[in-house]
C-alpha cells in the first residue's frame, strides 16, 4: 500500500494474518479451503489496523489479545463478504471469483457461518467488553442489509436513509476496532468513546468512497465489475446525488428504479452519473468527514501511532481502490 500508516503496523497486521491462518484450520479440509480462499484474497485489513494503531497509540505494550481481536474483526469482516455476495449475486471479490461461484452457494452460506463463529470465538477468549462492542455491531450490520433492502430501485431514498444503511454495513465495525483496541490498552471511557467515534466517522467516510469508486473507479483496481451497485439497484449516496441533477435526474430515476437492467443501461447511468457533480460531492464529502474527525484524536497524546491514524483516515478519504 506504501503509505506510512501500513509501514508503521504491518509487522502486527503479519502477525494477525497468522493468528487467522492458524484458526481457520477445520478438520475438513474443504472447508478450511474456502476460508483460506476468502481471507487470502486480498483486502485492506483496515479494521484489524485501526484496532492495533488505537491500541498502541493508547500506550498499549502486551498486544497479544489484541493480535487475537483484529484476527477475529477481520474474519467477520470476510464473513460478512461471503453472505453479501450471495445475497446480491455478485460475481467478482477483490479481482476473483465469489466464492459461491467457486464452491456453490450452500458450501459458502455454511463456511460464512463458520467464520461468524470463529470469529467470535476469538473475541470471547479477549473479554465481556469486546464481545459486547461486538455483538452491538453485529446487529447493526444486520439492520443495514435490511435498510438497504428497503430502499433498493426507490428513487424515493435520501441522504439520511443512506447515512442510516451505511452506519450498519460498515461503520460500527470500524468502530467497533478502535473501541476494542483502545479498551485492551486500559484506556480511559472517554478515550474508548472519542477514539470509537473517529473510527465511525473515518468507516462513514470509507464507504462513501468505496460507492463512489463503483461508478467512477477502475475494475483492475478496485477487483469488482464497476456499475454492480446500479445493476442490483443498492441506493448508494452518488446515485442520490445523480438524482438530483435538472438535465440527468430524470433519465437516471428511470435506470434506477427498473427492476431489471441490462449492462447497457449500467453503462449509460455511469455516463450520466459521471456528467453531474454526484462523484465529486462525495469526495468532498467523505474528505470533510475525515477532516472533522481528526480533532477527535485530541484526547490521545502524540506519537507516531496517533499519527497513524490520521494517515489512515486520510488514505481513506484519497484512495482509489
Amino acid at each position: 500500500m506504501g503509505t506510512s500508516w501500513y509501514s508503521l503496523v504491518s509487522k502486527d497486521l503479519k502477525t494477525v494474518e497468522d493468528v487467522v491462518a492458524n484458526v481457520i484450520r477445520s478438520e475438513n479440509p474443504e472447508l478450511t479451503e474456502i476460508c483460506s480462499y476468502v481471507l487470502g484474497s486480498g483486502g485492506k485489513r483496515v479494521r484489524p489496523a485501526m484496532c492495533l494503531l488505537v491500541f498502541r497509540a493508547c500506550g498499549g505494550i502486551d498486544a497479544e489479545r489484541a493480535f487475537d481481536v483484529g484476527a477475529a474483526l477481520e474474519i467477520i469482516h470476510n464473513a460478512t463478504l461471503v453472505h453479501d455476495d450471495i445475497n446480491d449475486e455478485g460475481d467478482l471479490r477483490r479481482g476473483a471469483k465469489a466464492a459461491y461461484k467457486r464452491y456453490s452457494i450452500g458450501k459458502s452460506i455454511v463456511a460464512g457461518d463458520y467464520m461468524f463463529a470463529l470469529g467470535f470465538k476469538l473475541v470471547g477468549s479477549a473479554s465481556h467488553e469486546i464481545v459486547g462492542y461486538l455483538v452491538e455491531a453485529s446487529a447493526a450490520m444486520g439492520a443495514g442489509e435490511f435498510n438497504q433492502k428497503d430502499y433498493e430501485h426507490d428513487a424515493r431514498v435520501t441522504e439520511a436513509h443512506y447515512m442510516k444503511i451505511i452506519e450498519g454495513k460498515t461503520a460500527r465495525l470500524i468502530e467497533c476496532a478502535a473501541k476494542s483496541g483502545a479498551f485492551l490498552a486500559g484506556a480511559d471511557s472517554d478515550v474508548i468513546e472519542a477514539t470509537g467515534e473517529f473510527a465511525y466517522n473515518t468507516g462513514i467516510a470509507f464507504q462513501i468512497v468505496d460507492d463512489a469508486l463503483d461508478v467512477a473507479g477502475d475494475e483492475a483496481s478496485t477487483g469488482k465489475n464497476i456499475g454492480n451497485d446500479i445493476m442490483e439497484g443498492k441506493p448508494t449516496l452518488p446515485i442520490i446525488y445523480a438524482l438530483q441533477d435538472s438535465l440527468r435526474g430524470k433519465r437516471i430515476r428511470e435506470i434506477f428504479e427498473a427492476p431489471v437492467l441490462e449492462w447497457s443501461d449500467v453503462r449509460e447511468a455511469i455516463a450520466l452519473i459521471k456528467e453531474t457533480d454526484a462523484i465529486s460531492r462525495c469526495l468532498d464529502k467523505a474528505k470533510g468527514i475525515i477532516k472533522d474527525s481528526i480533532r477527535l484524536l485530541d484526547v490521545l497524546g502524540d506519537s507516531e501511532y496517533k499519527r497513524a491514524l490520521v494517515d489512515l483516515a486520510e488514505y481513506i478519504a484519497d484512495r482509489d481502490r
